[in-house]
């Protein structure tokens, strides 16, 4: 009978324990970055019993995707049966333990609820401060003994007092909600801490496993995360017009997962990671058409071509530990240095390559619209550079002179990066007044509008400068333009473009007269002519 007994109690404890969930902590190795999220890949090693078992994987970002969780092990024996998402989990075994991380959170508990006490009984003196200073300046002002002068002092001295006591109340409410705060996370990561030295997350998967001979076993997890962040930044050097564009290639990466990314393998891609793979299908296209019954203006943009200017036929590449991997949907820049990346949502700068670009410089103006020169690097071939989309802050000649952009994705044959603009050339627009008319026939009247672009060169040397400007087109027949004089400029006549090369010596000021007529009916009116 009592050996029947001991069996049987054996046979409880055995079936308790084995029960009980395995802890184990999941390790971020790589990191597939996208555009707005990121693949954590981690790694699992855990020790399995025969048969059915439960294991709590920590160390899980917030930030998870659940619908992106795939398990993978090598071991045929294993089985897994389910796999669960929580945001925390609640066992004894983490209070109970004596895990380290576990110890030292408690540690922090006990030290920040002591620090919440002496703060909340400052904040409660200085409420009670405030209090007496209110009633006794009452009481004080009423007083028929008090004179002008002690009056002033006592309501200087409220003033003063008060405003000090305020400002400082201000302080502790922020050091105490902030303290309460950090109570509540390190309250409740205590509850689904383990051994980790980076587990920041509350979340946890649950596994449910079949193992047939148990053992140690090894997994791979991997899962997309949210809240991760990452773009191209360029910066752009230039020193002379003879000398090509370094261009230093970089990525501006952020993450707020909850985990700290500590000695990963890092691959930023050029995508989104996709969501929604259904291809799109097309329906019928039918045009909104419908009488116009009023005339309209028309307004006319186009695409501005470039000049050869300085040519440079020099390109280096030098590498920076990244090595760039094209297929055919994205780009991918993968890295052969461990990086760390904290879950601190700021900015982490990563040099991705450096380029020696070769350029064709020149100054370009539209007087129209604004008579600034802008001094304009074309770059050829540039889909063989890998580049991307994205923000560039420009340094010529060892100034910073502002921000531009890099772009890509274009279908012209040359890739136009903006350096800034150079105040040494003055350009206005003129009008001439007395070559202007406005006359009135019997059927239509006539307006003829006459200008001077004025450029000078400020500058040492002698410059080469492209000048747009553009005359009006009518889509009415009865409207007429003529162009009556445009000191040689190349005309397109579809699009009513003027384009002159110049080149201007140093301190010399060149002069360019535009004048068009315009015959329109008697009961027209036009009101953008300039």
């Amino acid at each position: 009978m009592r050996k029947s007994l001991l069996l049987f109690f054996l046979f409880l404890s055995a079936f308790y324990f084995s029960q009980k969930p395995i802890f184990t902590k999941a390790k971020v190795n790589a990191v597939n970055v996208y555009r707005s999220s990121a693949e954590l890949q981690n790694s699992i090693s855990v020790s399995l019993p025969s048969g059915t078992s439960e294991i709590v994987v920590t160390n899980i970002s917030d930030e998870i995707v659940e619908k992106s969780m795939q398990i993978n092990t090598n071991n045929k024996d294993i089985s897994i049966l389910s796999v669960q998402y929580r945001s925390s989990y609640n066992s004894n075994y983490f209070e109970n333990s004596n895990n380290p991380i576990g110890k030292r959170i408690k540690d922090s508990i006990a030290i920040l609820e002591n620090l919440s006490t002496k703060i909340n009984i400052e904040r409660q003196t200085n409420e009670k401060t405030l209090e007496l200073l209110d009633k006794n300046q009452g009481l004080l002002v009423g007083s028929n003994t008090s004179t002008v002068a002690q009056l002033m002092q006592l309501t200087e001295y409220y003033k003063t007092k008060r405003n000090e006591i305020s400002i400082a109340q201000l302080d502790i409410n922020k050091k105490y909600t902030q303290t309460i705060l950090k109570l509540e996370t390190l309250r409740n990561r205590l509850k689904a801490n383990t051994g980790a030295e980076e587990a920041f997350s509350d979340g946890v998967l649950v596994l449910r496993v079949v193992s047939n001979g148990g053992g140690n076993a090894k997994m791979d997890l991997g899962y997309l995360a949210e809240n991760v962040f990452w773009e191209p930044f360029y910066e752009v050097k230039g020193n002379k017009l003879s000398e090509p564009l370094e261009v230093t290639f970089k990525a501006k990466v952020r993450q707020d997962t909850g985990l700290d990314w500590k000695g990963v393998k890092l691959s930023l891609i050029n995508a989104r990671s996709s969501r929604n793979n259904e291809a799109p299908t097309m329906n019928p296209w039918f045009l909104n058409s419908y009488k116009n019954e009023g005339r309209q203006t028309h307004g006319y943009s186009g695409k501005i071509d470039t000049i050869q200017l300085t040519e440079i036929q020099e390109v280096v590449m030098v590498g920076s530990g990244i090595r760039i991997n094209e297929n055919q949907l994205n780009v991918s820049f993968d890295s052969d240095i461990p990086y760390d990346i904290l879950s601190n949502n700021e900015d982490h700068f990563i040099n991705l390559k450096q380029i020696k670009l070769p350029a064709e410089y020149k100054y370009y103006t539209v007087p129209k619209y604004n008579t600034t020169a802008y001094l304009v690097a074309d770059i050829k071939d540039f889909n063989k550079y890998n580049l991307i989309s994205g923000a560039a802050s420009v340094i010529f000649e060892n100034m910073y002179v502002g921000e531009t952009r890099i772009n890509p994705n274009q279908t012209n044959d040359k890739m136009s990066i903006t350096l800034g603009d150079d105040k040494k050339i003055s350009i206005r627009k003129e009008m001439v007044n007395d070559k202007a008319s406005e006359k009135l026939f019997s059927s239509y009247q006539e307006k003829t509008i006459t200008y001077d672009l004025v450029i000078r060169n400020n500058k040492k040397e002698a410059i080469s400068i492209e000048i747009r400007d553009q005359i009006p087109l009518s889509k009415d027949e009865t409207v007429k333009i003529e162009l009556l004089q445009s000191d040689n400029a190349e005309l397109d006549k579809e699009k009513g473009f003027l384009l002159w090369n110049v080149k201007i010596s140093s301190s010399e000021t060149k002069k360019i007269r535009v004048s068009y007529k315009v015959r329109y009916p008697k009961d027209f009116s036009i009101s953008n002519f300039n």
